[in-house]
């Protein structure tokens, strides 16, 4: 047995131990899921993350802006790179890979490894299989984690040259033979169609179709979304919109990347449409050997898209009742009383949103109002059919409110939307549009029943 067949067989042995109750990504028909429970996943691009400073202060900042996971480019030049040109593995380079997964482990974070042979120098497809299988090895204990066989596998692979689809099988194969349960795809770029796409993950047998974005100028619009969507849903697997617009890069020129606005109705819209994840694709993080050390100082040192999509992604709202005056409030922050008297919005009526199903707020989702104190969320007593108060110490059904928009779709600045109860028929209502109590005891949607959503900056 050679040393690094001992060094993967030892981790898997201790990590399994250790790794009992680590997220798990699993797949529910078109969807994921994450400990069982399906949900719209958001990632964001990290190729260089072998290289990072502080991986661990990274994946706290990128949970607490709602990020559900990163794409990691093991084999980039701009950090060590895992394999040799003969696909075998560099044992302090893996060590590396799985200090960053212990990371992830920790702070939730679900971790797309993507291989780019043409990253190293002599590959083949036969050492790309040698170092992907390897790999698959020494990652069994980690269930959260996926696998992108090569990026763009149409263009890109061994020596500069595409990865066929029997070397994708050939390789998928290896994977599954070792870990039958690992989720795998191949990504394809858009000289592939969607429809090309689907077929190509449904002939190989792939877990997800992955499908990099044409990126056109309208991009972002819900028709657009809809039909690329649709298409790729033919394959009956889970789409993952892997590579979207990027927010900048240096060698092409793209149209509609400029603006925050793109990127959050591109996502918005691909929830709408079903897709199953998405990716913030920027490059602020492939290389870390120079500039800032953390992936929160590089992203707002760029306002724009960057630091004001990630402020837009875990929202904060403030919530107007219909007389157009009075603004709902915790009453202390929190752990009290909720009213709907107060002409301004500070703090106390500040609060921040959680969607458990994943991705922004659209009219259907099941959400949940976290107070400014960080320790109470908006609670319907009794779980409906009384008041409306801000005592609650963890999300639970009387936690629980269905958002409500008129014409349905993603709920935007401005907006107006009601919120009933969880399975309840009862809403929330601000007695007299404002200026008085709130309860959660009215079977109707009228006026008094709908709030004007205003985002805030944290």
């Amino acid at each position: 047995m050679g040393t690094l067949t001992r060094f993967v067989l030892l981790a898997c042995f201790t990590l399994a131990a250790t790794h009992a109750d680590a997220q798990t990504l699993s797949i529910q028909g078109d969807r994921f899921a994450v400990d069982g429970v399906p949900k719209f996943l958001t990632f964001i691009s990290y190729y260089g993350g072998m290289g990072a400073p502080d991986v661990a202060a990274d994946f706290r900042f990128m949970r607490s802006r709602g990020f559900d996971g990163i794409r990691l480019w093991p084999n980039l030049s701009t950090g060590p790179q895992l394999p040799n040109g003969d696909g075998s593995l560099r044992p302090d380079v893996l060590s590396r890979l799985l200090f960053i997964l212990d990371r992830a482990r920790d702070e939730r974070i679900i971790v797309d490894v993507t291989f780019t042979a043409e990253h190293i120098g002599g590959m083949t497809a036969a050492g790309a299989r040698n170092e992907i299988v390897a790999t698959a090895a020494a990652l069994k204990p980690y269930r959260n984690v996926l696998i992108d066989i090569q990026n763009e596998r149409n263009i890109y692979g061994p020596g500069g040259r595409g990865l066929a689809a029997n070397d994708v099988a050939s390789i998928l194969a290896g994977i599954k033979a070792i870990d039958p349960d690992r989720i795998v795809t191949a990504s394809n770029s858009p000289i592939e169609t969607d429809a090309s796409t689907a077929a190509f993950a449904r002939d190989v047998g792939l877990d997800v179709v992955a499908y990099h974005d044409p990126r056109g100028r309208f991009w972002y619009e819900r028709d657009v979304i809809q039909s690329m969507v649709g298409t790729l849903k033919t394959s009956g697997r889970p789409v993952y919109l892997q590579e979207p617009m990027t927010t900048r890069d240096s060698r092409f020129a793209y149209p509609s990347h400029d603006r925050s606005e793109y990127f959050e109705k591109a996502i918005a819209n691909s929830k709408l449409a079903g897709a199953a994840a998405w990716c913030f694709h920027t490059d602020v993080a492939i290389d870390f050997r120079e500039g800032p050390a953390l992936l929160e100082d590089r992203l707002r040192a760029l306002p724009e898209p960057e630091w004001t999509f990630v402020d837009w992604l875990l929202p904060r709202v403030v919530l107007r009742a219909s007389n157009g005056v009075n603004y709902l409030t915790a009453e202390t922050g929190g752990g009290g009383e909720v009213h709907a008297d107060r002409p301004a919005a500070g703090a106390w009526e500040t609060f921040r949103v959680l969607v458990p199903a994943g991705g922004p707020m659209v009219s259907g989702d099941r959400v949940a109002f976290a107070t400014s104190d960080g320790a109470h969320y908006l609670q319907a007593i009794n779980g409906g059919g009384a008041t409306l108060r801000a005592t609650g110490t963890s999300v639970g059904p009387w936690e629980t409110f269905v958002v409500e928009r008129e014409d349905g779709g993603v709920v935007w600045r401005g907006d107006s939307m009601s919120l009933r109860a969880n399975t309840t028929p009862w809403y929330v209502i601000a007695e007299s549009g404002g200026g008085r109590n709130v309860n959660v005891n009215s079977t109707n949607r009228g006026p008094w029943e709908t709030f004007t959503v205003t985002f805030v900056q944290p």
